[in-house]
């Protein structure tokens, strides 16, 4: 007869920064998990990547403990690309859903903000390091067009959920914080670090993205987290390391509640 289990640890190895770590420590903060920082050092990591099964980080080092005293086991796992891990910690700390139905709502969300995600990934970050006429161009394109529509789009689903949601709750899907919610606010900190973002995305133009948001950086765990010197140091870190030269770049903007 199979041990049932009484406990997990988690350990997230990845940079001290943001970027694709950010949105699991939300989760595992929010959770209440047991878990801890494994911090990758910039300097060697050209020899430590070959040491990864794809040459990436974030990993997450899961470690389930099975029965008690004597009798205790663990069973160890290592479950690489942030969007697995970001899933996996969701259908285990109850973040997508509770039916197949709502999974397949909160999936759906959380499609528009990866995609938006994936832009700022792939044409903002590079473009900031371009010359400025590239990079006011793209910047320009990415907030009049993209950044617009997103918060269009979420601002209706947002207006949808709530008017469907008995408890009238700031969330995209449901009554409860889901992964869609968590990585939608994490995304923001970056976007508000933009000085020119202030006109697209404030609390007059996005008033349902302001209560999410609200809602995810005062939760209990993750609010103290937002407030630790880790954070402090993922803050700064990502300045310096993602967008050097994205003038006016200031993380400190996104601290809106915690």
């Amino acid at each position: 007869m199979a041990k049932e289990m009484t406990r997990s640890t988690f350990e997230l190895h990845y940079f001290s920064i943001h970027a694709l770590g950010a949105t699991s420590r939300a989760i595992l903060s929010i959770a209440g998990a047991d878990w801890k920082d494994r911090i990758q050092s910039f300097e060697t990591w050209k020899t430590d990547k070959e040491l990864t099964p794809f040459g990436s980080l974030p990993i997450l080092t899961v470690h389930d403990i099975h029965g008690n005293g004597e009798d205790e086991t663990t069973t160890t796992k290592k479950i690489p690309e942030a969007d697995v891990i970001e899933r996996f910690l969701s259908k285990r700390f109850g973040f997508l859903g509770s039916t197949t139905e709502e999974e397949l709502e909160i999936c759906i969300a959380l499609s528009q903000t990866i995609t938006i995600h994936n832009v700022w990934v792939f044409r903002i970050v590079p473009a900031s390091a371009m010359g400025s006429e590239v990079r006011e161009k793209v910047l320009g394109t990415f907030l009049e067009v993209t950044l617009r529509n997103w918060v269009v789009n979420c601002e209706k689903q947002l207006r949808a959920n709530t008017n469907t949601n008995t408890n009238k709750g700031p969330f995209l899907v449901g009554e409860k914080i889901s992964l869609a919610d968590i990585k939608t606010a994490v995304l923001m900190d970056m976007f508000l670090g933009v000085p020119e973002v202030e006109t697209y995305l404030n609390e007059q133009v996005a008033p349902g993205l302001w209560r999410l948001k609200e809602a995810i950086d005062t939760a209990p765990g993750y609010k103290e987290y937002r407030r630790s010197d880790a954070f402090r140091e993922q803050d700064e870190m990502t300045t310096k390391m993602v967008v050097p030269q994205l003038e006016g770049f200031d993380l400190s903007r996104s601290h809106l509640f915690a």
